[in-house]
């Protein structure tokens, strides 16, 4: 991996984690648009707390809540697809026209940013970079995106409101459910219908990286009924007319078939042929029954997969537990056969992640022509649960990986940074109950087998797994 910010491949600097960071939450914008204007200077010379996706997103939680972009803090006292169209919410919500107002006026006070997308902004100060401008970054220079994505902007300026209008538009609806086959050990339990089994399970009492609340939200989480699904089908493929990329998220979508009847109504309209198509997937698998996602792949203009993957090998297989590090390679190639396909990799800096992340990004680039035309890896650090964050690693992993990242300021932040009061013992102590859980099934694997250089670090004299495993024996 290189050590210099200007040495870097041009799939790592054009598109976010590349990107040199100035200080302050700023980032050289050198490589931003390629024709500028007003709007561009401002956003360039970050005059303005931009973000393209409350002019162009469209998106829902598994619970079916509105709200601005995946990353954005939910709001489950606002608008929901019980009570609110796709059309209303995006056009008339006067919380969501007011971040609008906000992100395009200098000097802003960013009262509902603040809120909404205190993620970010946390990251940008913290670490240097986020979502929002690795986002923005792309987006600024696809001409074909951004051309019309401006003409919103400037048609917000005029109306004071959201509209549904040019073929922007980036579709995340996460509203059919939270079915995953795998069990990252990092992902929330209302995210992953795998999890939610897993960390309800008496085997995991006593654990405490998840709260009860993190908890609680994986058993409640109510599957919706089947007639909103449909109308929600309705609602997508009514604005097929304008929509840019069809963003499938789960869960893991490769595994859900409300994705599939999506797929086929959009085929159905004849809009497909200028659509892109985004797979947010796991990448174990191309089959649901009888359903091939390959059947779908040559009636849409792009489809692109962000295959997220963590680590190589068995170090990914861990982390993402029943997933299978040769399938996601085999798929991978399958894909790639496809001219319409773009693959991407997208990663989690984790506790785990981190202690092999810099093997992923020497893969990735040993292997770059596997993964298509204007191809990326990027990545981001996980925002909780607080304790497989990667500054909570002990004191001494986290000097000797610093170097190893060095031209990745992004990731040396998070590593020098404390780890406060939490204390990696209970983090230590939760991996061992899930590898306990797996015991004796086909996903078995070691904490210690796999990551050796923790073991030095771990106290089982009263470790709470311990007791676990002396209870379970008892």
């Amino acid at each position: 991996m290189s050590d210099k910010d200007k040495d870097l491949p041009n799939h790592l600097t054009k598109g976010g984690p590349g990107d040199k960071f100035l200080g302050a939450g700023k980032v050289d914008t050198s490589k931003w648009f390629e024709r500028v204007d007003i709007l561009e200077n401002q956003i360039k010379d970050q005059e303005i707390w931009f973000c393209s996706a409350p002019f162009q997103q469209l998106y829902t939680n598994t619970k079916g809540e509105w709200g601005p972009c995946s990353w954005a803090q939910e709001d489950p006292k606002g608008p929901n697809i019980y009570n609110t169209s796709m059309e209303e919410w995006f056009v008339n919500n006067p919380r969501l026209n007011q971040l609008r107002n906000e992100m395009i006026t200098p000097n802003s006070d960013l009262t509902v940013a603040k809120t909404w997308c205190q993620a970010c902004m946390k990251q940008e100060a913290t670490y240097g970079r986020s979502r929002r401008q690795s986002s923005l970054k792309i987006q600024t220079n696809d001409r074909g995106l951004w051309l019309p994505l401006r003409m919103a902007v400037e048609r917000f300026k005029r109306r004071g409101k959201g509209s549904i209008n040019n073929r922007i538009f980036e579709v995340q609806i996460k509203a059919f459910g939270n079915e995953c086959n795998l069990d990252c050990y990092m992902c929330q339990p209302y995210d992953s219908s795998t999890r939610t089994k897993t960390m309800n399970d008496l085997k995991m009492s006593g654990q405490t990286v998840f709260d009860e609340h993190a908890l609680k939200n994986g058993r409640e989480l109510k599957s919706i009924k089947g007639e909103t699904l449909e109308s929600m089908i309705d609602q997508v493929v009514k604005i097929a007319p304008y929509i840019y990329n069809l963003k499938l998220i789960g869960g893991e979508p490769l595994v859900m078939k409300q994705f599939y009847q999506l797929l086929d109504r959009i085929v159905k309209t004849g809009e497909a042929k200028h659509i892109k198509v985004k797979y947010q997937t796991n990448m174990s698998v191309l089959n649901l029954e009888k359903i091939k996602i390959t059947n779908f792949i040559p009636e849409f203009d792009l489809f692109e997969f962000t295959v997220s993957l963590d680590s190589m090998g068995k170090a990914n297989n861990y982390i993402r537990r029943r997933s299978n590090w040769d399938d996601i390679v085999n798929n991978i190639k399958t894909v790639s056969e496809y001219p319409n396909v773009k693959i991407n990799v997208n990663g989690t800096i984790s506790f785990l992640s981190v202690l092999r992340f810099y093997e992923l990004i020497d893969w990735y680039n040993n292997n770059v022509e596997m993964f298509g035309r204007d191809t990326q890896i990027n990545w981001s650090q996980i925002r909780g649960p607080k304790k497989l964050c990667a500054n909570v690693l002990p004191r001494e992993l986290k000097e000797k990986l610093i170097p190893i990242y060095d031209g990745f300021p992004d990731i040396q932040n998070v590593l020098k940074e404390s780890s406060g009061k939490l204390d990696y013992q209970d983090t230590l102590d939760y991996l061992i109950q899930i590898d306990n859980y797996y015991k004796g099934t086909k996903w078995e694997m070691n904490l210690f087998d796999v990551f050796p250089e923790l073991q030095e670090f771990y106290n089982s004299t009263d470790s709470g797994a311990t007791q676990v495993l002396k209870n379970e024996s008892n």
